[in-house]
């Protein structure tokens, strides 16, 4: 087969078609300081300012030789800053999370605001946005990520009220989830107006570490599965740790594609996924291979994650900030041996 282009071989993987070989990139944060250093736009500036953000983004490609670019920032805490989450100060090496609770005290008055799309950083992402596309122009896949709305929820009242409220209070947590489903709503269709080719909800709050199956079933599933069927564009959810128990409800919320980690057994997700049309991005592990292991231990769960059939070879979540670039020029290297 021909070589293709980084944009036939994405949407042809990505839509069932032939490729000449599994694309290979990252679906979740690479704000890695080996990028910054290389591209000369470092964070914080990067989580605000519109071009150093874009020339982060690029980084990935033209250092990481990553196949397809990531837009609107470096974190997972955009739809919840938007409704006034107070945030931590982010460092060049440490990212925006959540420091602050706007309704841990009364949900009376929370609502989906008319602007919400004026605040918080979407003003800036537009101008990122329009930016990072004149620079790829039709030649990379790009995509926008934030919290989904489950992780959201609980970012706005607190997570451990929230986990509470499950059992105690169900009710308020249907409330919070009417009033986040919207803002998921809003930033996926956001980001496809200005460019975005998919779109990732990241759920860590909703992973079976936090949260029971029956639980998902009731809860994170039914509004994903909303958000999903109001998307002007294919989704991919992306939730943390070890997801086997779910993957079924993970495909069955509607999305085109799931992201998950290296514990979470890849052969299965994917026999799983295809059944239900689904793609699968993964899964070398972040925490571990990819920032602490060597470049040859990096090389083999990449090829490790190749013989197990996905779809996508990506890290398994995001990746840490001090991550040597060497090591993330293994997955290339590693799709590009096995594919030879």
């Amino acid at each position: 087969m021909a070589q293709m282009s980084l944009r036939e071989r994405f949407w042809n993987r990505f839509t069932g078609k032939d490729v000449d070989m599994t694309p290979y990139g990252s679906t979740t944060t690479y704000g890695v300081v080996d990028l910054m250093d290389k591209c000369g736009y470092a964070r914080p500036l990067a989580d605000t300012d519109p071009v150093a953000m874009t020339e982060l983004s690029y980084a990935g490609h033209e250092y990481g030789k990553f196949e397809w670019v990531k837009a609107m920032g470096w974190d997972i805490v955009g739809l919840s800053e938007a409704f006034g989450c107070k945030l931590g100060t982010p460092q060049k090496d440490i990212q925006y999370s959540i420091h602050g609770h706007p309704y841990a005290d009364s949900i009376e008055n929370i609502e989906f605001p008319s602007d919400y799309l004026e605040r918080g950083r979407f003003p800036m992402f537009k101008e990122h946005f329009r930016l990072l596309k004149e620079k790829v122009g039709d030649d990379l896949v790009v995509f926008g990520e934030t919290e989904g709305p489950f992780t959201c929820a609980a970012n706005l009242v607190g997570t451990e009220q929230f986990m509470k409220w499950i059992y105690k209070k169900p009710e308020n947590i249907n409330t919070v989830l009417e009033v986040t489903r919207e803002a998921a709503v809003a930033a996926e269709n956001f980001a496809f107006d200005n460019g975005a080719d998919y779109y990732v909800f990241a759920e860590p709050t909703a992973g079976p570490a936090l949260l029971r199956n029956k639980f998902f079933e009731k809860h994170t599933q039914p509004i994903l599965k909303q958000v999903v069927e109001r998307a002007k564009g294919p989704v991919v959810l992306h939730i943390c740790g070890n997801t086997d128990s779910i993957i079924d409800m993970m495909c069955d919320t509607g999305v085109a594609g799931i992201s998950i980690e290296e514990k979470a057994d890849m052969k299965r997700a994917v026999e799983i996924a295809h059944q239900k049309g689904v793609k699968v991005f993964g899964n070398v592990a972040t925490a571990t291979t990819l920032f602490n292991g060597t470049p040859e231990e990096v090389y083999q769960e990449a090829t490790q994650a190749l013989e197990n059939d996905t779809d996508f070879l990506c890290p398994g979540c995001g990746i840490a900030p001090p991550t040597p670039l060497e090591n993330l020029l293994q997955l290339k290297k590693a799709r590009d041996d096995y594919f030879t």
